[in-house]
């Protein structure tokens, strides 16, 4: 239950509530735990269609076959029945930087931190002479300042 204090126009303001200090500092916080892709990858399972334990092992069957037998626990989650948890493996530091650069929007962003490629529709700008298939070092533009072109 929110207090009256905390809402405009019939509707819940943080800042509000908080104070202007307090969530400025609690949105950056928000931003800095988005630059980082997740621990895990969540799959949730519709235990109408199959059971927690068939989904498991296609998935552990289709990991697998995508990482040369790369043994990729599946974890069940502790408290959700239906939620399997897949650890994220793969570079999370060192990454070398390209000469060619993107800049993408938050949602693309979020995407490649996830292992996603780059298509067009999430680039904001891009070096003048990238071409399709190139090694480059992508930015997300979190914030949303980035003019495009």
């Amino acid at each position: 239950m929110f207090h009256k204090r905390g809402k405009k126009n019939g509707k819940f303001s943080i800042v509000t509530a908080l104070g202007k200090q307090e969530a400025e500092r609690k949105f950056e916080t928000l931003l800095k735990h988005l630059s980082h892709p997740p621990s895990f990858t969540t799959v949730r399972v519709n235990t109408h269609l199959a059971s927690v334990q068939h989904v498991k092992n296609l998935l552990l069957d289709e990991l697998q076959k995508q990482f040369n037998g790369l043994s990729v626990p599946i974890l069940q989650h502790p408290d959700l029945q239906d939620v399997l948890l897949i650890p994220v493996i793969g570079p999370r530091k060192n990454i070398k930087k390209q000469q060619c650069e993107a800049i993408v929007g938050a949602q693309c962003g979020n995407a490649v931190l996830r292992g996603a490629h780059v298509y067009a529709p999430g680039i904001v700008s891009a070096s003048q002479f990238m071409k399709a298939g190139d090694v480059i070092s992508v930015y997300s533009d979190i914030k949303g300042k980035c003019k495009k072109g």
